[in-house]
C-alpha cells in the first residue's frame, strides 16, 4: 500500500541583542544527490549562553562537520551513520563540554516519517501526537530519554534516539529558554491548532517582542497524510559498549500499543504499560538511509532562512556534467556553422544574382550607348514596356496596398534616417568629447609649463610644450570655433616655447650688398680691423673693405703672391690680421697701408692640416686637424716660431673641427655642432645645455678672455647661440630675414654682431 505523505518543516529564530550572553545556532540542510536523500534531511539547534565568539565559531564548525560527515559516510550493518559521526565528534571534541559554559544541542535529521536525533544539556524536544479520539497527548523526548546513569560530563552526544513520526502528529524541537515564555501545554495548544507554518510564525512574533539579550531557535515538524502503522523506537549509546544497554533500557519501559499511537518514541505510557523482558538478539530496526519496504512519497514544505542545498562532489556527476557541457557546446557549434552557412549560401546567391543583374544592365547600357548591332531601339522598347508593365500594376492594386506601400516606404526612410541621424550624432559628439579632452590636455601641459618657466625649469617646460605641441598638430580644427581656439593655442605655445627656449626674434640692419664688388665670387669671412669691416672668400685672394664712416667698399688687391685665403685672425690689440693660405701659410696685412707680407711659421709635424687659426695674446694657436693637435707658436721678430704641441694627448678627436677659440681655454667647434673644451692641454667636460632646438650643425665660435660669453653661428637655424662659459643658454638670436648666414664678428662692448649672409654685411643687435 503506497500513501503520499507531505513533510512540514518551519523554523523560527530570534537573535538577541549580545551574542556572547545567549546566541542560537540552527542549520537546516536539504540533500541534493539520491545518496543524499536517502538519508533525509540534516537538522541542528544548538543554544550557546556564556560563551566567546571563538567557543561559538568552534561549535559551528562542529555543526558543520557533523553534517558533512553523515552525508559522506555510509551507514553499516551494525551502527548508522549518525552512530558514527557522533562517537568520532565525541572523541575529538573533549574540550567542548565546559562546566562554566551553557550549551544544549539537538542534531539529526528526518527522512520521509523516520527520524534520529541525539541531544547534549536540556534542549524542548516534545512530540505532540493524536490519539483515537481525535485528542492531542505530548511526550517529552529529553526527560524521557535522559539516560538511568549520569554520562560523563565530557560526551556531548551519549545516545542516539531513532523512530517515525506518524501522521497529523508534530514534532517541536527548541533551545530552553522558550520554556519561559511558553510552557508545553501552551505550545501544544498553540501548535495542534493551526498549521505548522502559522504556528512558527506566531512563536516567531511572540518571541521577536521580548527584545532582550536572549536569542530563541526550534522547528515544528509535522507529517500529513494518511495512517501509517508505528514502528517502535530505537535508540543507541554513541559510546562503544553501552548500545546493548540503551536499547534494553528503552524497550523495557515501552508501551505496546502500536495500534492505538503512531509514535515510536514512547519509552513511557500511563496507561497499559506492559514491562516486557527484551533480548538485544530479537531486536531488529531500521536504519536511516537504509531502503524501507513501504514506499512512501513524501512532498516537502519547508519555511527556513538557515535552509541551505548540499553541493556535493561526485566524480561521476562531474564526468557526466562535463559531458553535458560538451555535448551542449557542440550543438551550439553545430547550431552556429548551419545557420552561418545558410546566410553565406543566401548572401552569395543574393550578391550574385545582383552582380549579373548590374552586369547585364550595363551590357545593355553599352549596347545603348555604341547601337552595337543597332540594338538600341530595341533595348530602349524593352525598358520602356518594363517601366509601363511596373506602372499598370502599381496603379492595379487597392488603395489600402498602395497606403501600405507608401507608409511602408515614408517608414523606411524615416527609419533609414533615424538610423544615419544618430550614427552621425554619435560621431559628432565622440568627436566633440575627444576635441574637447584634446584642449584640455593641451591646456594643462600649457599651464604646467608655465609654472615651470617661473621657477626657471627650462626642461620641464618644453617637455610639456612639445608634449602640447604634438597633440594640436594631431587636432582636427573643424568649425570656426575651433578653428579659433587652436589658433589661440597655437599663439600661447609658440609664446611659451620662445620663452623656454630663450629665443629674441631680432631685426637685421644691413650695412653693405658686396654682391657687385663680389662679382660670382661667394664671400665666406669677414673680420673687423680698426674700425673696418673686411670680408673675403675662399676662392678668391682679393679683400673687400667697408669703412663705416665715410661708408663706402673697396677692393684690395694683395701685394704678395697668394693661392686662396683660407682663414683670418685678429689680435685683441687690433693692430694687424693674420690670414691663413695655402693651408698652412700665414700673411700678414696691416690696415693703416694696406701693406702685405708673408711671415714665418713652422710646425712640428710637416704633414700637419691646418683648419683654423688664432691670436691670443701676442701667440698663434694653429689647429690641426689631421693629427688631432693644437700648436702654440711664440711670437717671433719675423713671424711665429715653431709651433709646440699644446695638447697632452693626440687622443682628442679633432679631425672634423672647423673652428676655435681661445680665452686661456681653448673651445673647439665640430661641424655637427658640438664643442670640445681643453683646459691646459687636458679635454675638459663641457656640454650645452637648455637649447633647443639643438645644433646638428655650426659655422664659427667666438669667445676671448675679456668676454662674457661664448657666441656660436648656426647658419642653418639663422641663429646666433649666446652660452656662459659653462655652457648654459643664455639667449638664442634668431633672424628670420636671413637667407645662410656664414660669419660674424662680435663686438660684445658695443653689444652688436656683424653678421655675412649672402654676400651682405648685416647689424644685428645682441
Amino acid at each position: 500500500m503506497e500513501t503520499v505523505t507531505s513533510l512540514h518543516l518551519h523554523e523560527f529564530f530570534i537573535e538577541g541583542n549580545n551574542p556572547e550572553t545567549s546566541h542560537v545556532l540552527l542549520n537546516i540542510t536539504e540533500p541534493s544527490t539520491p545518496a543524499e536523500k536517502e538519508k533525509g534531511y540534516f537538522f541542528a539547534i544548538c543554544e550557546i549562553n556564556n560563551a566567546t565568539t571563538k567557543y561559538i565559531a568552534r561549535m559551528q564548525s562542529v555543526i558543520d562537520e557533523i553534517e558533512n560527515n553523515y552525508y559522506e559516510i555510509p551507514n553499516q550493518t551494525e551502527q548508522t551513520a549518525m552512530e558514527i559521526v557522533l562517537e568520532k565528534i565525541n572523541q575529538e571534541n573533549l574540550s567542548l563540554a565546559q562546566p562554566d559554559i551553557s550549551l544544549h544541542c539537538i542534531v539529526g535529521a528526518i527522512r520521509e516519517n523516520d527520524i534520529i536525533f541525539s541531544f547534549y544539556g536540556d534542549p524542548q524536544m516534545v512530540l505532540f501526537y493524536k490519539t483515537k479520539d481525535g485528542s492531542y497527548k505530548k511526550i517529552d523526548l529529553v526527560e524521557e530519554n535522559k539516560p538511568s546513569e549520569p554520562n560523563e560530563k565530557t560526551q556531548l552526544f551519549s545516545q542516539i534516539i531513532q523512530g517515525k513520526i506518524g501522521p497529523n502528529d508534530f514534532f517541536f524541537a527548541g533551545t530552553p529558554h522558550i520554556a519561559e515564555y511558553f510552557s508545553q501545554d501552551r505550545l501544544e495548544k498553540i501548535i495542534t491548532t493551526r498549521p505548522p507554518k502559522q504556528s512558527s510564525e506566531h512563536l516567531q512574533r511572540v518571541l521577536s517582542d521580548i527584545k532582550n539579550d536572549l536569542s530563541f531557535g526550534g522547528i515544528i515538524i509535522n507529517l500529513q497524510s494518511g495512517n501509517t502503522p508505528p514502528i517502535m523506537p530505537k535508540t543507541s549509546p554513541v559510546q562503544k559498549g553501552s548500545s546493548d544497554r540503551s536499547l534494553k533500557t528503552l524497550f523495557s519501559t515501552e508501551k505496546n500499543t502500536s495500534s492505538l499511537l503512531s509514535p515510536s518514541f514512547l519509552p513511557k505510557f500511563e496507561e497499559d504499560i506492559i514491562d516486557q523482558p527484551l533480548n538485544k538478539e530479537n531486536v531488529t530496526y531500521e536504519m536511516m538511509g537504509q531502503p524501507i519496504e513501504k514506499n512512501i512519497r513524501t512532498k516537502a514544505e519547508i519555511t527556513s532562512s538557515h535552509l541551505h542545498v548540499r553541493m556535493t562532489k561526485n566524480k561521476n556527476n562531474d564526468g557526466a556534467n562535463l559531458q553535458n557541457i560538451i555535448k551542449t557546446i557542440l550543438i551550439i557549434l553545430w547550431k552556429i556553422i548551419k545557420y552561418t552557412v545558410r546566410w553565406l549560401i543566401l548572401i552569395i546567391v543574393l550578391l550574385g544574382t545582383a552582380i549579373t543583374n548590374l552586369g547585364k544592365n550595363l551590357l545593355l547600357l553599352i549596347f545603348v550607348a555604341t547601337n552595337y548591332q543597332n540594338r538600341r531601339h530595341n533595348i530602349l522598347a524593352e525598358w520602356g514596356k518594363w517601366w509601363r508593365q511596373l506602372g499598370e500594376n502599381l496603379a492595379r492594386l487597392p488603395l489600402i496596398t498602395k497606403i501600405l506601400l507608401i507608409f511602408s516606404f515614408l517608414l523606411f526612410l524615416s527609419f533609414s534616417g533615424g538610423i544615419f541621424y544618430l550614427r552621425t550624432k554619435q560621431q559628432k559628439d565622440a568627436r566633440t568629447a575627444a576635441y574637447h579632452i584634446s584642449i584640455q590636455n593641451i591646456t594643462t601641459k600649457a599651464d604646467t609649463a608655465e609654472s615651470s618657466l617661473v621657477y626657471n625649469n627650462t626642461e620641464t617646460a618644453l617637455t610639456n610644450i612639445l608634449a602640447a605641441e604634438k597633440i594640436l598638430k594631431d587636432l582636427p580644427c573643424l568649425t570656426s570655433a575651433e578653428k579659433t581656439d587652436c589658433k589661440n593655442l597655437e599663439n600661447r605655445l609658440n609664446n611659451l616655447l620662445i620663452k623656454a627656449r630663450k629665443i629674441t626674434l631680432a631685426k637685421p640692419q644691413l650695412l653693405i650688398d658686396w654682391s657687385g664688388l663680389a662679382k660670382s665670387a661667394q664671400l665666406s669671412k669677414i673680420f673687423l680691423l680698426r674700425n673696418k669691416i673686411y670680408g673675403f672668400g675662399f676662392a678668391s685672394t682679393n679683400i673687400i673693405t667697408y669703412d663705416p664712416l665715410i661708408k663706402e667698399s673697396n677692393v684690395i688687391v694683395p701685394s704678395i703672391s697668394l693661392k686662396k685665403l683660407n682663414a683670418v685672425s685678429v689680435p685683441k690689440e687690433n693692430d694687424y690680421a693674420a690670414l691663413l693660405y695655402d693651408d698652412k701659410s700665414i700673411a700678414q696685412f696691416r690696415s693703416q697701408d694696406n701693406s702685405w707680407r708673408k711671415i714665418d711659421v713652422d710646425y712640428p709635424n710637416q704633414n700637419a692640416t691646418i683648419a683654423n687659426i688664432s691670436v691670443y695674446n701676442r701667440k698663434l694657436y694653429t689647429l690641426d686637424t689631421k693629427n688631432n693637435q693644437i700648436y702654440k707658436h711664440d711670437s717671433i721678430k719675423t713671424g711665429f716660431a715653431l709651433g709646440k704641441e699644446w695638447l697632452k694627448s693626440n687622443s682628442s678627436d679633432l679631425n672634423n673641427s672647423i673652428d676655435f677659440a681661445v680665452d686661456g681655454d681653448i673651445f673647439a667647434l665640430k661641424n655637427n655642432g658640438s664643442v670640445a673644451k681643453f683646459t691646459t692641454g687636458a679635454i675638459a667636460p663641457f656640454t650645452i645645455t637648455e637649447l633647443d632646438p639643438e645644433l646638428t650643425s655650426a659655422d664659427e665660435i667666438w669667445t676671448y678672455n675679456d668676454l662674457s660669453y661664448i657666441y656660436i653661428l648656426d647658419g642653418a637655424g639663422k641663429r646666433i647661440i649666446i652660452l656662459d662659459k659653462m655652457g648654459q643658454l643664455k639667449k638664442q638670436i634668431i633672424i628670420p630675414e636671413f637667407s645662410h648666414p656664414v660669419s660674424m664678428v662680435i663686438d660684445e662692448l658695443k653689444s652688436v654682431a656683424y653678421v655675412l649672409d649672402s654676400n651682405k654685411v648685416y647689424l644685428v643687435e645682441l
